[in-house]
C-alpha cells in the first residue's frame, strides 16, 4: 500500500518503520514542527512536510498518529474525499474523522511505543472502519506485519485502553515505588528483575487470580502492618498499599465462596 503518516511522535515513527519493513511504500510524513518533520523524513528516506495543504493526495491510506486532544480539530485542516483515513488513538471515536472522508477508521496499536526502541510486530492492533471493505483492507495491513488483531468498536477499544493502563502504566508506578524503597534501604533494585519477569511470564490469557500470592492473599495482617510501618514517611504509598491489599483480600474471599 501507499501510505502517508501524519504525526512525528513515537507511534508515527514506530508504525513507519514497521510498515516500511513489511514492504509498504511510505510516500510522505507530516509533522507540525518542521524540524521534527524533517528529521523524521530524513530517517525514513521519504519527503516530509509541515504544511497541511502540501499533504500528498495519492496515498491508499492516511494514518493520523497525533495527540488525542488534537484529533477533533484536524478536520479543519485537511479533506481527503474517497481516501481511507485512520487514527491511532485508544479512546477517541472513529467518527472524529468523518468530516475528512467517508472512508475512515481506527488502527490502534495495543502497546506502549517509544520511537527510540527496536520495532517488532510483537504487539496487536484493534481495528475498525466505516465501510466493511476497508475493515478487510486493515486486516490485510496488520497481517502483512505479522501482527494479531481484533475488530473493536469505539467502546470496546476504550475499555481495552483502560485495561492497558492497569497492566502497563500502573505497574510502572509500582516499579518506581519499589526502586525508591530500594534506594532508601541501600539495596539493588535489579535484584527484583527476576521476580518482575516471572510475574509477567506467568500470564497466559487465563484469570490471573490463580497466581495471586503475598501477605494479603493469605490474610497475614502482621506482615501488612510491618510493611505499612516501613512506609511511615510515605503516606501516599501506605494508602496505595492498603487499598490494593483490601482488593486482593476481597478477591480471595470471592474465590473461596
Amino acid at each position: 500500500m501507499k501510505l502517508v503518516l501524519i504525526g512525528s511522535g513515537n507511534v508515527a515513527k514506530t508504525l513507519a518503520v514497521l510498515l516500511k519493513n513489511a514492504g509498504h511504500e511510505l510516500l510522505q510524513v507530516y509533522g507540525r514542527d518542521e524540524t521534527k518533520a524533517s528529521e523524521f523524513g530524513e530517517a525514513m528516506g521519504v519527503p516530509y512536510t509541515s504544511h497541511w495543504q502540501q499533504i500528498n493526495p495519492d496515498a491508499d491510506l492516511y494514518i493520523i498518529a497525533i495527540s488525542d486532544s488534537a484529533l477533533p480539530e484536524i478536520g479543519r485542516y485537511i479533506s481527503l474525499p474517497g481516501k481511507l483515513v485512520v487514527h491511532t488513538a485508544g479512546t477517541v471515536s472513529r467518527e472524529v474523522l468523518s468530516g475528512i472522508s467517508d472512508r475512515y477508521g481506527v488502527l490502534y496499536p495495543l502497546q506502549s511505543l517509544r520511537g527510540s526502541e527496536p520495532v517488532t510486530a510483537q504487539f496487536p492492533f484493534l481495528i475498525n472502519a466505516s465501510k466493511p471493505p476497508d475493515i478487510e483492507l486493515l486486516i490485510n495491513l496488520v497481517r502483512s506485519v505479522g501482527a494479531d488483531f481484533q475488530i473493536a468498536d469505539d467502546e470496546q477499544r476504550a475499555r481495552m485502553h483502560l485495561a492497558a493502563v492497569w497492566v502497563n502504566n500502573f505497574p510502572n508506578l509500582f516499579y518506581r515505588i519499589a526502586y525508591n524503597l530500594c534506594e532508601e534501604n541501600k539495596t539493588e533494585f535489579k535484584l527484583l528483575l527476576p521476580l518482575i519477569r516471572e510475574t509477567a511470564l506467568r500470564m497466559d490469557g487465563s484469570d490471573p487470580a490463580k497466581w495471586q500470592t503475598g501477605p494479603a492473599s493469605r490474610g497475614d495482617g502482621g506482615t501488612i502492618k510491618a510493611h505499612l510501618d516501613m512506609m511511615k514517611k510515605h503516606p501516599d504509598w501506605q494508602q496505595i498499599y492498603s487499598i490494593l491489599s483490601e482488593e486482593i483480600k476481597m478477591g480471595v474471599d470471592i474465590s473461596i465462596r
